[in-house]
């Protein structure tokens, strides 16, 4: 089946056609030459104007922002012009080369901490792994890009990821997951009155309504989104819902139009150097033809197929027009030609994740057992002279014959290897899903815990505030045991602020850590204003992650060493250091405090509460201090 569907890359559609060639002229006007963030971003305007109709200039454009970025030394330009150097490559079908550029935006958008950016290039990583037919990696992608659409509320950006996992599920033909998926982006897409959005949305749909035999609702939305394209300027794009219009015309056996609506969408795809929708097009084409007994037509068709398929290096096209050119070959009899690309088809078979099982071994088998009975009646009517001839060809067949039979079974073979991907892909989908429903459980915990149990806290702070101001209370004793239970829940009320950042927490970073422990220092200095606190982390460390449970316990071991030191020590500086050692995380609180002998003093429940937490996470803790120089204490995780 024919993919007629619109994977989005995170891009900006020109919103006028009438005035995008006024809008890139004056853009021009704006160039200066200068190294600066505003030449940067005309040029990147420049690059996505022309993404549209000219991929060659649109290219230029990127590489002179990339350059003025890299003047400039700022993270986030340069990660942005990888971004549109990558998109230029995707448009043009180079996914290789995309999948290069979107990565290296990656790398910086995680460095700079841009949650939308980072989610813009996982789906684009994940688009080009789509088409190039890794579909686990591209939905593995598809996930990580939703949560941080999730978090910032972009229902746009939400939508556009739907319709992508829409199409990754069509691939495998699972059209009712497929359908969802869409619908669920046509309502979000509605809700913001995002036009283009609806447009690309309703070609989707009206490709994936083929699939359930319901014509008239795919020329419906076809028709939509055909429009759309025109009203938005997006030309490039008209291919699509004009090549669904095709399938449903070949589907309903009006072949005059269908023909006419497939040359009308391949012709757009040249146009603008698509060469993966050519190659699917093209061989689609190939295929009805075939129905209207057109053969060589159909060769020629297939032939442009897998030109095209080798210039997007896409190899499941490859693979189908080897199957087509193979089938056309075996109508018109030409038999050499025929197993030689059905041999090609069924060695690439083993790649793919859905495949129509070729016809062609079937028929030529048929034929070859046909001549092999006119060769036999041949041998019981000819002499003795041309019996050896007979013989000869009986041999040849019985070869072909044998080579048929291995075919069978290694395509059988093939079939078993396919069952198992995709029940393996099936398995990390219901993965992910079960993290979602966990992931979901944990918040509605955390907001429980922070909706009743806080507020029952800040309830009781809140009466004792009240009894103070109401009662002259002249007893000091009662007075202070009041404050001390004020300030006893109001630091309850902080650690269970600490716990739901926790759990709301799939993994920590030693940043989110270190912020967690600036806060905690900060308060601590209300009551030691004495006391100089000093952090240092080491730039390595800062990009490790841990899980909640993990983050969670390294966070109270380092707050349980602090208020020891606070507490006993009397010191005047306390420092934490966190380092990378021989692959391993370490981290020292040292304080310039009076020390102890570890030997001598009894361990109470602070000193085991720390060394249970970090032997519950596989750590380990240990604890130098003499009367001389202060109290190190140690923490190594892996």
């Amino acid at each position: 089946m024919l993919k007629k569907t619109v994977l989005f890359i995170f891009f900006v559609f020109p919103v006028v056609v009438s005035s995008q060639l006024q809008k890139i002229d004056s853009l021009k006007k704006c160039l200066t030459n200068e190294k600066s963030e505003k030449e940067y971003n005309t040029l990147t305007l420049l690059s996505e104007e022309y993404s549209y109709s000219d991929l060659k200039t649109a290219m230029i454009f990127a590489k002179k922002a990339f350059v003025v970025a890299k003047n400039l030394k700022s993270d986030k330009l340069l990660a942005n012009s990888y971004n549109t150097i990558g998109n230029t490559f995707q448009y043009n079908s180079n996914l290789d080369s995309a999948i290069i550029y979107h990565k290296k935006a990656l790398q910086l958008r995680i460095k700079i901490k841009d949650s939308l950016g980072i989610a813009d290039s996982f789906n684009n990583i994940g688009t080009s792994l789509d088409q190039m037919g890794q579909f686990s990696e591209a939905l593995n992608n598809y996930v990580k890009s939703v949560y941080y659409y999730e978090k910032k509320k972009d229902f746009g950006k939400q939508a556009m990821v739907d319709i992508n996992i829409g199409v990754l599920f069509k691939n495998q033909k699972n059209y009712k997951k497929t359908l969802e998926y869409y619908k669920n982006a046509y309502d979000l897409y509605a809700k913001i009155n995002d036009k283009t959005g609806i447009t690309i949305v309703s070609g989707n749909l009206g490709s994936v309504y083929i699939n359930f035999g319901k014509f008239q609702e795919a020329l419906k939305y076809s028709e939509i989104a055909k429009n759309g394209y025109k009203n938005l300027g997006h030309e490039s794009y008209l291919g699509y819902p004009i090549s669904t219009i095709a399938i449903v015309y070949d589907s309903l056996h009006q072949y005059e139009k269908a023909n006419l609506n497939y040359i009308e969408a391949i012709n757009n795809h040249i146009k603008y150097e698509n060469f993966y929708e050519v190659s699917d097009v093209s061989n689609t084409y190939a295929n009805c033809l075939i129905k209207q007994k057109k053969y060589e037509k159909s060769i020629y068709w297939s032939k442009i197929a897998l030109e095209n398929a080798q210039k997007s290096k896409t190899y499941y096209l490859l693979i189908n027009s080897y199957n087509t050119i193979s089938k056309a070959n075996a109508k018109l009899g030409n038999f050499t030609q025929a197993y030689y690309y059905s041999n090609l088809y069924n060695i690439g078979k083993d790649s793919l994740f859905s495949i129509e099982k070729t016809k062609s071994i079937n028929e030529l088998e048929t034929k070859y057992q046909t001549v092999k009975k006119e060769k036999l009646i041949t041998q019981n009517k000819a002499d003795a002279k041309q019996k050896n001839t007979i013989i000869l060809a009986g041999s040849i067949v019985a070869v072909l014959v044998i080579i048929i039979i291995f075919f069978l079974y290694r395509q059988q073979k093939i079939k078993n290897n396919q069952q198992e991907q995709e029940f393996e892909l099936q398995n990390a989908i219901l993965k992910i899903e079960s993290q979602d429903k966990l992931q979901e459980q944990r918040l509605t915990i955390s907001r429980d815990l922070h909706d009743n149990i806080g507020a029952q806290l800040t309830f009781i702070i809140s009466s004792i505030d009240t009894i103070k101001m109401a009662f002259d209370i002249t007893n000091d004793k009662l007075d202070r045991k009041l404050s001390n239970i004020s300030n006893f829940t109001q630091a309850t009320i902080i650690e269970l602020r600490d716990t739901i950042w926790a759990m709301n927490s799939s993994e920590i970073g030693f940043e989110d850590l270190i912020s967690r422990i600036y806060n905690f220092i900060e308060n601590a200095k209300l009551a030691t204003e004495k006391i100089d606190f000093n952090v240092q982390i080491e730039e390595k460390v800062k990009h490790k992650k841990l899980t909640s449970v993990e983050g969670m316990n390294i966070y109270r071991t380092i707050q349980e060493a602090i208020n020891n030191a606070l507490k006993y020590a009397k010191a005047s500086q306390i420092s934490i250091d966190i380092n990378d050692v021989l692959g391993r995380t370490s981290i020292k609180i040292t304080d310039n405090g009076i020390g102890f002998n570890p030997e001598t003093v009894a361990k109470g429940n602070g000193l085991k509460n720390m060394q249970k937490r970090m032997s519950s996470i596989d750590g380990t803790i240990e604890i130098l201090s003499n009367t001389n120089s202060g109290t190190t204490v140690i923490l190594e995780i892996k």
